[in-house]
Formats: structure tokens, sequence, C-alpha cells
């Protein structure tokens, strides 16, 4: 017998919702369950209250017999993980009151992992910094599956993911930043024009893309697309573009170009 069984919780929310214990896969089962381990893992080592498990499983509609119902739900993790990872695996998932908490030296997610390569991104300083922060971002961003627990049935679950994904956009953005820095405008270019069309009022993407244009000496590409970045805010917000675009902008057309990095403007 293998007495150093990995009884590890491995917990990915970056994508579809995936669960592994000592590397063995973990069926999760039903809507009620998924959502649950999601929201759990989501808040890894804190406690969540029964009052909120019961309306992130049941999204405000309850039936009598919920917290019945969610204990049945907790038996079951626990049964799941005693069974893949030994009886040692069942500390994972611990009730304290007012709830149930994921012990966070027990459980690893891949959110946890993100946050920690972006911090490293973000203290990275450009210029002298580019390099560090591309690697630290572009192995953050790599852990992305898709839009965070994208197969969880929860309207709870929805509002904390889309919090999530907001995140993912701004580490593509400080990555772009660096990108630029190190001259790798196709990289930008590549990874921009996907997130504006997606989020079209985000105005950082933007500059980025334009810059981008305007670095490898594609000025009328930068300037099409400040029109057409124009004419979007015009027509859905009836605004225009903001300062630093306008001044980046208005370098391109004096003649000027890009010479210094984004961050020395």
């Amino acid at each position: 017998m293998n007495v150093n069984v990995d009884t590890t919780l491995r917990v990915s929310l970056l994508g579809p919702l995936e669960v592994t214990v000592g590397g063995e896969p973990m069926t999760l089962g039903g809507l009620g369950k998924r959502a649950l381990l999601a929201t759990l893992a989501l808040n890894l080592g804190t406690v969540v209250g029964v009052s909120r498990l019961v309306q992130v499983i049941w999204d405000d509609h309850p039936p009598m017999t919920a917290t019945t119902k969610l204990q049945g739900h907790i038996s079951a993790l626990r049964q799941s993980l005693v069974r893949l990872g030994g009886p040692e695996a069942a500390n994972a998932l611990q009730t304290r009151p007012p709830g149930y908490v994921l012990c966070g030296h027990r459980t690893s997610t891949d959110l946890a992992c993100f946050d920690e390569l972006t911090r490293r991104g973000a203290g990275a300083r450009l210029p002298e910094g580019a390099e560090q922060r591309v690697a630290s971002l572009s192995a953050a961003l790599g852990l992305w599956r898709g839009s965070a627990c994208v197969d969880v049935r929860s309207a709870g679950v929805a509002v904390i993911a889309a919090s999530l994904d907001e995140r993912r956009w701004r580490a593509m953005e400080d990555l772009a930043e660096a990108q630029l820095v190190l001259g790798d405008h196709n990289a930008v270019i590549d990874a921009m024009e996907p997130l504006v069309r997606q989020w079209p009022y985000r105005e950082r993407a933007w500059e980025h893309l334009i810059e981008a244009h305007v670095r490898r000496g594609d000025v009328a590409s930068a300037l099409a697309v400040h029109d057409q970045l124009c004419r979007i805010l015009a027509a859905d917000l009836g605004v225009g573009p903001g300062q630093r675009i306008g001044r980046l902008v208005s370098t391109i057309r004096a003649g000027a170009g890009v010479s210094a990095p984004l961050v020395d403007r």
C-alpha cells in the first residue's frame, strides 16, 4: 500500500470546472455540487455561510429542504475525496460555523496561481522589467481554458466569474504594454484586435493597438483604428476617446511617430 498518496485537492476554475484529488479526476455530478464546489473554491480559505451557499445553488428559489440537500452535497463531496485520496483528503472540506470552507493549505486552484503570477508581473517595472513581466503574465494567461466557471449554471457564480474575466483582460493589456517595450508589435495586434471586438469600450486596449500599428510603421492602420474607435464611442455613448489616446494620435498626426515607451508618455 502506498502511504505517500497525494491528497491535494486541485480545483481548476479558469474555464470549465475541473477537480482532481491526488492527480485523479473527481466526478462532480449535478449542477448543485458544481455550484457548491465552485463557490467554495472561489472563496478559498474563507468560510462561506450556509445561507449564501443555498442562494448560489438554487438562485434565490431554494426548496424547503435546501439545508438538508446542501448537507447531502457536502457529504457526497467528502465521500469522493476519501475515495480518491484516503481519509485525510476529506479534511480539505471542513465544517466551520456558519458554513463550510475549503482549506487553503490542502487545496490549490489555478485562480490562486493566476493571481500570484499577475502580482509578479505587476511588480516588474517598465522598461527594465519588460521581459520579466512578459514571462509572468504569459504564464498567468496560459492557465485560462475559456471563460471562468463556464459550465457552472449559477447566477451567483456567474457574477464572480465575470469579475475574473475582467482581471484576465487587464492582464492581457499589461502584457501588451510590456510587449510594446520589447518591440513585439505583431503579438500586441494579435491580442488586442479580438479584445476590442469583444469589449469595444476598453480604451487601454485600443491605445495599445494604435501604438502597435504605428511602431511597426503602419501609420495608416493606426489612424484607421482610431477612427473606428471614435465611431463606436460616438454612436454608442455619445463621447470621444480619452486624453491619452488623444495625445497619442496628435503625436502621430504631427509626424513624430511614437519613439518613447507608453509608460513614459
